[in-house]
């Protein structure tokens, strides 16, 4: 939470100094976005079991650099996930589980139910209709960069961990399992509803879409590549 209220600040700091400068060509705003996320495993021996739902919320930025081309960023708290399924006839090839137990008669599965916290800066290029006053519309496209503060899963297993069977744990810490940064594109669109002379109602659909690999290949083995999607309900205001 201290490096969320870091980033924050920093960024409150330098876009009020920006604003000074460019006030009539910067807005700022807050959003929340209901989500739905999901991881999307591209190799063998794994799967995606299930979406999560969850939330994003933080501030807006709009800079337009030129008439209706714009550069949206921000600074946001998204909490995503979703569930994975492992499977494997031998411990020993480190497909799943946190130990090593040979047996070619069974098949080995874990599922991890997977929730993460993440502070999220988006940087796209948007463009906007210019409708004097009326409902504009926009679409972006760009990337984000996220890095994770929390990570809690409920894991269950068929076999024996540390000497119990059927071996389960809910809200387990996994934060150490979980790639310290993670990066991707993004695209959405939307409309935008001016109700005063200064603020603007925001409504839209945003996809992410992840490029590398959310999962650390250690105590959950040679795991192989999960990425991880989410596409959220944009709803906010310009201040």
């Amino acid at each position: 939470m201290k490096k969320v209220l870091s980033l924050l600040l920093v960024l409150v700091v330098t876009t009020a100094s920006f604003a000074q400068k460019h006030s009539r060509d910067l807005r700022i705003g807050f959003k929340i976005e209901p989500n739905i996320s999901w991881f999307h495993p591209v190799e063998n021996g794994i799967k995606g079991d299930g979406s999560k739902v969850g939330i994003n919320y933080g501030l807006m930025l709009d800079y337009e650099f030129a008439d209706n081309y714009i550069f949206s960023t921000g600074l946001q708290v998204s909490h995503v996930g979703g569930k994975l399924s492992y499977t494997g006839n031998s411990w020993s090839d480190k497909k799943v589980g946190y130990t090593t137990a040979d047996n070619s008669d069974v098949k080995n599965t874990a599922n991890y139910n997977i929730g993460i916290q993440y502070v999220e800066v988006p940087f796209t290029l948007k463009l906007k209709s210019n409708n004097k006053g009326k409902m504009d519309y926009w679409a972006n496209f760009g990337g984000f960069l996220a890095v994770p503060v929390k990570a809690r899963a409920d894991v269950s297993t068929n076999f024996f961990v540390g000497g119990v069977a059927n071996y389960s744990k809910e809200n387990d810490n996994v934060i150490s399992q979980i790639q310290p940064v993670t990066i991707g594109m993004q695209i959405g669109g939307g409309v935008e509803i001016p109700i005063s002379d200064k603020n603007v109602l925001v409504a839209g659909l945003v996809f992410n879409n992840g490029f590398i690999d959310v999962t650390k290949n250690s105590s959950w083995g040679g795991d192989g590549r999960v990425n991880l999607n989410s596409m959220a309900l944009k709803l906010g205001i310009f201040f």
